[in-house]
């Protein structure tokens, strides 16, 4: 009987999981069970050690090592071949029986079996909120946190590209750059080339690429996001990111140099925040209190905002980060 009831369980799960993925494909919002082997191949294998026996909560497992087609998302089977094990594993746990540790791999707050599918599958509909498991955390060189998905594992790939050609992890353990959008870092790396390349010619001799990396990252990079920083200019557009902002300031620092106005970190982070205010710039005259207010940081940037308020406009439309 316990074996029927099994059995009619598994035929259950198996049609939520077909209900749940015919909903999520009519609503385009359709969510495979992630592949160990993606995550592994896009951010870079660089270690792993034990963690420990220990419960974990079953909403953060959502990942499969080697099995990732066998169960949807939420762990729902949704292969016709696998409904003994299932509903002999139904009425074991039914009744209370010990099952043995499901064993996975830990990764930026998400989990990925390894060896317990089955128990997995059943847990959830069996309602437990957590399981015990063997934990094995691993660690990758592009850094995952958070929501994974296809564009988070694209990123990932273009991120560790990027520390692959300027080995700035290597050489600056401690720098983390993120971005928004895919390309970003394309970017980012043809500015360390310019570096570079001025870099060579200021003295005298060819500049490798891991050293002009490091020296873009504490000559350039780090002094424009600590004015980011300073006047906490973040909060002025959400989900952006410090490199974001970085590119965005340089390619105003440059577009006002070439347009014959005061031109540099400072005044370029000005500008920005003027057309985030809905004002098209301010005035010569503001600028050069700007500048002397501006720097070195203080205090955060809602002085020059208030002040802009009082200066007629003279250029642009408002303008946002792409």
């Amino acid at each position: 009987m316990k074996q029927l009831r099994g059995r009619a369980d598994f035929e259950t799960a198996r049609l939520q999981a077909f209900l749940r993925d015919a909903g999520l494909v009519l609503r385009r919002g359709a969510k495979p069970l992630l592949s160990f082997d993606d995550v592994r191949r896009a951010a870079r294998l660089e270690g792993q050690s034990y963690g420990g026996l220990k419960d974990i909560p079953i909403a953060d497992i959502r990942g499969s090592v080697g099995r990732p087609n066998d169960f949807d998302a939420a762990f729902l089977p949704v292969r016709p071949h696998m409904p003994q094990r299932w509903a002999q594993l139904d009425a074991a746990m039914r009744r209370g029986e010990a099952v043995p540790p499901i064993e996975v791999y830990h990764l930026g707050g998400v989990y990925f079996v390894k060896d317990g599918h089955h128990r997995v599958s059943v847990a959830r509909q069996l309602g437990w909120k957590t399981i015990k498991a063997r934990v094995i955390d691993v660690r990758t060189r592009a850094p995952l946190s958070g929501e994974i998905d296809a564009a988070t594992l694209l990123q990932a790939r273009e991120y560790v590209d990027f520390l692959e050609r300027t080995e700035l992890d290597r050489t600056r353990p401690s720098a983390v750059i993120e971005v928004s959008r895919l390309g970003r870092y394309d970017r980012i790396f043809e500015h360390i080339l310019g570096h570079r390349y001025f870099l060579g010619l200021q003295q005298g001799r060819e500049v490798g690429l891991a050293e002009a990396a490091a020296s873009w990252y504490d000559n350039v990079y780090q002094p424009i996001v600590s004015l980011i920083r300073e006047y906490e200019i973040l909060k002025h557009f959400p989900g952006r990111t410090e490199a974001d902002l970085y590119l965005w300031i340089t390619a105003r620092w440059l577009e006002l140099s070439r347009s014959d106005l005061p031109a540099g970190p400072a005044e370029a982070i000005a500008d920005i925040l003027f057309e985030t205010e809905g004002i098209p710039g301010p005035s010569p005259q503001t600028l050069a209190l700007l500048r002397k207010w501006l720097g070195p940081p203080r205090r955060a940037i809602e002085l020059p905002l208030r002040m802009a308020r009082r200066v007629r406009p003279l250029r642009r439309g408002p303008t946002r980060p792409a």
